[in-house]
């Protein structure tokens, strides 16, 4: 082994040893090859079929209410399923390169089906960011940002309340906690435009109609969505 692959290999190690580098899932330590995951749990993770079939189901979330173009999700979520568990240490435990790597995988599942002029992550509250520290949608667009090279459009939309957690509300009470909350602030960066807005998880769809519904004002403008999760 070269001297330099010597080096690296003992500094890897030595990390190893500092900072146990195990998955997130089963806590088992990872080999030098496994990324956030061991390769168990990876392939035991539920992806969702990335057939035009399973496309169109998830725009059926919207029928009768907003006009998305296009639906894109990478993991199916169930109620106590490991994706929820990922979703959990995106959004509470600071599990950011997690995030980017998972934005990554969906940009994937993306590239080449469409094109579009922003990425647009859905923003929270900047009374929420400053508490967490960081907005987990914004991160997944970014893994996303690598794979199909679309500027990420943060200043368009914008979260005018800090609204509850939508975590334990039934799904009647969600639309309420989101009716009217976003607003568009810079239209004219819009106009004739098709973008993709991003966030963590797709269940009632409350919330990305919320976005969907305001963007739409815009004239010419169109709408995709893509969620590291969605319910199916």
């Amino acid at each position: 082994m070269p001297l330099l692959s010597q080096i690296k290999f003992i500094s890897n190690s030595f990390i190893d040893i500092i900072y146990p580098n195990n998955c997130v899932i089963c806590d088992t330590h990872l080999l030098h090859n496994e990324n956030y995951l061991c390769l168990t749990c990876s392939y035991d993770l539920p992806y969702i079929n990335q057939s035009k079939h399973t496309i169109e189901s998830l725009q059926k979330l919207f029928w009768g209410r907003v006009n998305v173009e296009k639906v894109y999700a990478l993991l199916n979520y169930q109620k106590g399923n490991q994706t929820q568990r990922i979703l959990h240490l995106l959004k509470y435990k600071d599990k950011t390169k997690l995030a980017g790597h998972f934005g990554e995988k969906l940009g994937y599942t993306i590239k080449n089906k469409a094109s579009f002029d922003f990425l647009i992550p859905v923003p929270l509250h900047p009374k929420k960011l400053k508490i967490r520290g960081y907005n987990q949608s914004t991160v997944i667009a970014r893994g996303i940002q690598k794979i199909l090279a679309v500027k990420i459009n943060e200043q368009v939309l914008r979260r005018n309340s800090f609204n509850k957690s939508q975590t334990n509300f039934s799904k009647f009470d969600r639309w309420g906690n989101v009716n009217s909350i976003f607003s568009v602030v810079k239209p004219k960066l819009l106009i004739n435009k098709h973008i993709l807005l991003i966030d963590d998880v797709l269940t009632t769809g409350a919330t990305i109609e919320a976005c969907v519904q305001e963007i739409l004002k815009v004239r010419g403008c169109k709408v995709s969505v893509a969620v590291l999760a969605a319910r199916v």
